[in-house]
């Protein structure tokens, strides 16, 4: 299945390179931390002037350290992720510290060793971090970046879940810290 994601977030960048204007470009994405845990992340992005519009997929356990709930195993899939991301600085500036809003619909399962339930629903948030174009001077890796960034996120339709015949708190709010690499094309 990875496979095949990435096979298609590569196949669609291809495509569209086709369509990009002369200072606007697409953008494919990867986050390594979600394959560190065992899961998978990819993004595509169109970038013009100061501002990105990102659409992705997500697939992940939730680290212990955030976790709603310490009793119980949470993961999630995350698709449409949408991001709006702007700028700071001139206008027509795509790297640098940024900032812009999220919303994203998650199907997330909560598991204990003998009951699972799940839920899913809208997230809305926001997100800020800075972009480094860590190869801009060379020829052959130009367009290859590195995007550490921070996202918070609000839960619409977050309620309490019941398992192993006991009711578990699931806090709205979240946190996600990550890193992206990507490249610009």
């Amino acid at each position: 299945m990875k496979i095949i994601i990435l096979s298609a977030v590569i196949l669609i960048g291809s495509i569209t390179n086709v369509f990009a204007q002369e200072n606007n470009h697409f953008e494919l994405e990867l986050d390594p931390l979600a394959y560190a845990f065992g899961g998978i992340s990819g993004h595509i992005a169109y970038t013009f002037k100061n501002q990105r519009i990102q659409l992705g997929y997500a697939q992940i356990t939730v680290p212990d350290a955030y976790q709603s709930n310490e009793k119980i195993t949470e993961s999630f899939k995350g698709f449409p992720l949408v991001k709006w991301d702007i700028f700071f600085g001139k206008d027509d500036v795509s790297h640098g510290f940024f900032a812009g809003p999220t919303m994203n619909y998650v199907f997330t399962k909560y598991e204990t060793e003998t009951d699972e339930a799940k839920a899913e629903g809208l997230n809305v948030g926001i997100r800020g971090g800075y972009r480094f174009d860590i190869f801009k001077k060379s020829n052959t890796l130009n367009g290859l970046y590195l995007t550490p960034w921070v996202g918070f996120s609000y839960d619409l339709k977050s309620n309490d879940i019941e398992l192993d015949n006991q009711v578990h708190s699931i806090k709205p709010w979240g946190i996600f810290p990550t890193f992206h690499l990507g490249w610009a094309f």
